[in-house]
């Protein structure tokens, strides 16, 4: 199946914005209003193009609507037929959109291609194309500088249209303040090295929850809600904090092999064995596979973890961890709030919080917490119960908690 780049998420260089620009070893096209890129150096018996075309209107729809009704409409213009006709699996973050598949042509050969698109401004939409042919090293070998191109172009004209950054004019030293911060974490990838190196959606078969029961100092046996990671290739990881697509699993295994194990199902009992531990467990009973969350999903209201204690995996350094977390209808979160008397009050103001707040993005098993002073961390998000009441960050899990 197709790798999934989030090399077009990326963070890169400025382009002229008069003109679609060349891409440096391409041979570059227009027809029609369209730019055809092709690669020089490519191969005789293999195809790739890269076709950038003129921007649409809006029609009122949001990314993913749009993104999903041009692809239909290319499909068709182009020949071209799902291989697993239904609900597509756009995937997308606050600039980009895509989506991959395999597809047949009317003669019945097979191709791989892409479709990806950005907003330039409130009033349109651009889209690109990628064909090639199914091969999965050729695919990638080319893919990744045509992504960098579509991003370098999404990025200078969203700078220059009705969508351009907030604060674009700001002073150097305001621009530095409000730089990404990343966090210092051994297992933590880059979105570069992500694209390369990290896990992709094919790659997870999902997020297992198993219902353990552990003593308290004090003597009392609590319920403890415990994810693990389970992947396609056979292998279950027993600490899934980060969030899966930034998350180095190859230094993981060297540096914590008791953490990991193989699986398998015997009927509808999951048996693990834990090759770092050289012990096997056999789950017959209270374990369940969790439900990931919609891309951009808005949740809404505020929560505490279950176990009734902080949550050191979401804060930053300039934070303090919480066991509570709030979010509104805006894509904005909160740590914060007024505790008192074991209740916790949050006000709209807490949402503007420079170190305990900012926005969100959700997006399968991964949530992404874009704090206001510039940090950002991604975590394992899943939903641990049926509706979208009760889910977990990292290692912890979350209950509903009212507003005062």
């Amino acid at each position: 199946m197709l790798l999934i780049l989030f090399i077009l998420f990326a963070q890169l260089t400025s382009i002229a914005q008069s003109t679609i620009p060349p891409l440096a070893g391409w041979k570059m096209e227009e027809k029609d209003g369209s730019y055809v890129f092709k690669p020089e150096k490519g191969s005789d018996a293999k195809e790739f193009l890269y076709e950038v075309m003129p921007s649409s209107k809006n029609e009122g729809l949001n990314p993913e609507a749009w993104l999903n009704n041009a692809i239909d409409r290319d499909l068709q213009q182009s020949g071209f037929a799902l291989l697993e006709p239904g609900r597509k699996n756009i995937s997308s973050n606050q600039t980009i959109s895509s989506f991959s598949s395999e597809v047949t042509d009317k003669k019945g050969n097979h191709w791989y291609v892409t479709y990806i698109s950005y907003q330039p401004d409130h009033n349109e939409y651009r889209l690109a194309r990628i064909v090639s042919s199914p091969d999965v090293k050729y695919y990638a070998t080319w893919m990744k500088p045509a992504a960098l191109h579509f991003n370098s172009l999404a990025e200078e004209e969203r700078s220059h249209g009705t969508l351009a950054v907030k604060g674009a004019s700001l002073g150097s030293a305001e621009k530095a303040e409000k730089a990404e911060k990343v966090e210092n974490n051994q297992f933590l990838l880059s979105d570069e090295a992500a694209a390369e190196k990290g896990l992709k959606s094919p790659d997870i078969n999902g997020v297992l929850i198993h219902l353990e029961y552990n003593t308290t100092p004090d003597g009392k046996m609590v319920r403890v809600y415990t994810p693990y990671l389970i992947l396609n290739d056979g292998s279950i990881y027993s600490d899934p904090v980060l969030s899966p697509y930034h998350f180095n699993i190859g230094m993981s295994k060297v540096k914590e092999p008791e953490k990991w194990g193989l699986w398998k199902m015997k009927g509808e009992a999951m048996v693990v064995n834990w090759t770092g531990r050289n012990t096997t467990e056999k789950w017959v009973k209270n374990w369940f596979w969790a439900t990931p969350a919609t891309n951009n999903e808005i949740i809404e209201g505020t929560f505490m973890t279950a176990a009734d204690r902080i949550n050191d995996n979401i804060r930053n350094d300039e934070s303090n961890a919480s066991k509570y977390i709030s979010f509104n209808n805006k894509g904005q979160f909160t740590i914060a709030g007024t505790v008192s008397n074991g209740n916790v009050t949050v006000s709209p103001s807490d949402f503007s919080n420079r170190n305990s707040a900012g926005t969100y993005i959700l997006n399968d098993f991964s949530i992404e917490l874009h704090f206001n002073n510039g940090t950002v961390i991604r975590r394992s998000f899943y939903y641990y119960l049926q509706g979208k009441t009760h889910f977990g960050i990292a290692n912890q899990v979350y209950v509903p908690k009212r507003f005062n």
